[in-house]
């Protein structure tokens, strides 16, 4: 009688197997593709440097021009547009630097201009963000922070649209970014969400003496 109810079992489970993978197949037909993704982006980003009376020139080199205009944002090769308020000073070290940024903006797309707000700049008892700068290789480009694996409010916000000033600026550093989805935190990939940086301030930590 056991074998006979384990057999069924069996059987039943196979024939389920074949309409679970339909179902997955239907769920996955709601995610979009890249493809969309990227021509939706370019639509918001667009809606918003019109809406907000940005200047906007592009940029081919990685390495800022010696004069910036502080009225204008570059659009980078690497697709990040940049703001530059106060170029800093010192620039940091590749694996060495620890950066401390506050910073203050919002999620948007396509279909929502303003979407959630995150500021620790002028939020209290909200502390700062804190990454490694770094410059190293991968399979889909260059990365310029590592994780410290810290935790608390904003955290994931640490990505390589927010890294990348560090790359071309320094210490004290000010800017305001546009920040594509795939420069963004990997949570917001799949939905298209780009960032908008109305100000980040960029500066150099290190951790107090024991």
């Amino acid at each position: 009688m056991n074998r006979l109810i384990t057999h069924r079992i069996a059987l039943l489970l196979l024939l389920l197997i074949p309409v679970l993978a339909l179902g997955s197949c239907k769920k996955n037909r709601s995610i979009k593709p890249l493809s969309q993704l990227k021509r939706e982006q370019r639509q918001a980003i667009d809606r918003l440097i019109k809406e907000s009376s940005f200047t906007v020139k592009e940029l081919n080199s990685e390495t800022l021009l010696s004069t910036i205009d502080p009225d204008v944002f570059y659009r980078l090769s690497n697709g990040l547009y940049i703001r530059v308020l106060d170029k800093g000073t010192t620039r940091p070290e590749a694996n060495k630097t620890t950066v401390s940024v506050q910073l203050k903006g919002y999620f948007f797309n396509v279909s929502q201009s303003k979407g959630a707000i995150f500021d620790n700049l002028t939020e209290t008892n909200v502390r700062p963000l804190f990454f490694r700068y770094a410059s190293w290789e991968t399979s889909e480009g260059k990365i310029h922070y590592s994780s410290l694996n810290e935790s608390g409010v904003y955290e994931d916000l640490i990505c390589e649209g927010v890294a990348f000033p560090m790359s071309l600026l320094g210490d004290g550093a000010i800017v305001q970014l546009i920040i594509p989805f795939d420069l963004g935190p990997s949570q917001n990939y799949t939905a298209g969400n780009s960032l908008f940086v109305e100000k980040a301030v960029y500066t150099f930590y290190t951790k107090p003496q024991q």
